[in-house]
């Protein structure tokens, strides 16, 4: 909301509110929709305005109206996303960053998170905000098994809903490269400590840092980090787990009855066997293994 504001005062300047009129929505519309955004970003942007021209209205009562209810802008369908092929894993997955722990000195790239994060949305299916955010004490060992915690209680963390609180073992691929000798070699409360973050959240920065490495190895358009979440959920879908289970896994809310909603609860030994079946697509790519504060390449003998 603050960006939007911020958009609106450089098209129409920081006007009183009680100035406002409806010419001044079709303007700031306008601008909106040809800038070099998504219609989406556009609409967004507009809503947001919109929203608080509704509450100076209805709740504050500083205008008698919202003069720019039902101005609209239509979104136009986006390029689809669709899972990541096991081709253009291995293309992104050959990068010095995973072969040869070249850990990228751009700042949007959080130092070792370059390498982390990639790998835990693959073998997860979380979202990048759930793995940015993380702090030591989400990294967990429960019944004999390494887990991450899922949480909003910690400073700036946030879940999409109500089923985004969630427990997911950790994949054995994620162990066997040393992802445990990682959190327990971080001194402070966030798993990430170099990683920056955007108007305090996390994620936008390293977005962008993705972004940018995805379009240098040319890794088509509509394969993006979010396609992690695509590939795991249709690879467990493939091997037979149940949607109950990839539901809970991946913070979806559980379809079907109210019983089946409130009622079921999956014990963490079926989570970890449902992890587990998601294929190895990377078991014949060779990557670097963490040690301590460096990750040295993996030996060619091994």
């Amino acid at each position: 909301m603050a960006r939007s504001l911020r958009l609106f005062e450089t098209v129409l300047g920081d006007r009183d509110i009680q100035s406002i009129t409806r010419q001044d929505g079709d303007t700031f519309r306008s601008w909106l929709t040809a800038q070099s955004t998504t219609t989406k970003t556009a609409r967004d942007r507009l809503n947001w305005i919109k929203s608080l021209l509704k509450y100076a209205s209805q709740d504050l009562e500083l205008i008698t109206k919202n003069p720019w209810t039902g101005l609209e802008i239509k979104t136009k369908t986006t390029l689809t996303r669709r899972p990541w092929d096991r081709e253009h894993l291995t293309l992104l997955f050959s990068h010095e960053i995973w072969q040869k722990g070249a850990i990228p000195t751009v700042k949007f790239a959080g130092g070792i998170c370059a390498y982390w994060i990639p790998l835990l949305a693959l073998y997860t299916g979380a979202r990048l905000s759930e793995i940015c955010q993380l702090e030591v004490k989400n990294i967990q060992e429960i019944d004999g098994l390494a887990v991450i915690k899922i949480t909003d209680t910690g400073e700036g963390q946030s879940v999409k809903s109500n089923a985004g609180h969630r427990i997911i073992p950790i994949h054995s691929k994620l162990i066997e490269l040393g992802f445990m000798n990682y959190v327990q070699s971080q001194s402070g409360s966030l798993l990430w400590q170099d990683l920056p973050r955007r108007d305090g959240k996390a994620g936008g920065f390293f977005s962008r840092f993705f972004g940018d490495l995805r379009k240098r190895l040319a890794i088509p358009a509509d394969i993006v980090f979010h396609s992690f979440r695509h590939t795991f959920r249709s690879t467990l879908a493939e091997r037979g787990i149940s949607e109950l289970i990839i539901d809970q896994l991946l913070g979806h809310e559980t379809s079907g009855s109210v019983g089946a909603k409130v009622y079921t609860h999956l014990s963490l030994a079926k989570l970890k066997e449902a992890v587990e079946a998601f294929d190895d697509p990377l078991r014949s790519t060779n990557l670097a293994i963490y040690r301590h504060k460096t990750l040295p390449a993996r030996p060619k003998s091994s």
